[in-house]
């Protein structure tokens, strides 16, 4: 039940995800919403288990409801919750300025991971400079939307952080 309300919450932010980028008519400030619920698992009482699965359906979905290449978000979200497991278990800052560093740069990582999964496997020539640029815009983007999204996964059910941290 915990899982599905967690699923439930990610569909509403790719439906919110959707609207914002349809209300911008542009791709460069469209935020990543789902990113920040990963980041928020990963640095949870979250079970490896239980994380990479719900990661691995978010990112699922996240294709679909992106309509690109399948497998990109699927390959970025899972990760990015395991490399941010791995750095929040040894970073012992919290609160909103912990959550908007950590959000930006796990974008930063996972846009840089999309275009050279894109280069290597779609064969697409990517204009560099303003492929970076729209990365660079849609972490800033992204990441001035964390707070907001873990405060919202923080209101699920079943998602509590690990004792000790800032609510």
């Amino acid at each position: 039940m915990r899982n599905a309300a967690l699923l439930l919450a990610g569909v509403l932010l790719l439906m919110a995800q959707t609207a914002i980028a349809r209300m911008l008519h542009t791709e460069y400030a469209a935020p990543a919403l789902v990113l920040p619920m990963v980041l928020y698992m990963s640095v949870g009482e979250f079970s490896l288990a239980r994380g990479v699965s719900i990661a691995f359906v978010l990112g699922y979905l996240t294709d679909v409801f992106s309509g690109g290449s399948l497998g990109l978000w699927t390959f970025t979200l899972v990760g990015s919750f395991l490399l941010a497991r791995v750095a929040g278990l040894k970073l012992f800052l919290h609160g909103v300025v912990f959550q908007v560093v950590l959000t930006f740069l796990a974008s930063c990582v996972g846009g840089v991971t999309m275009m050279g999964l894109l280069l290597l496997f779609d064969r697409r020539l990517l204009a560099l400079l303003p492929a970076l640029g729209v990365v660079v815009s849609q972490a800033i983007a992204t990441a001035a939307c964390a707070p907001l999204v873990f405060r919202f996964v923080r209101a699920i059910p079943g998602t509590t952080l690990r004792p000790g941290e800032a609510p």
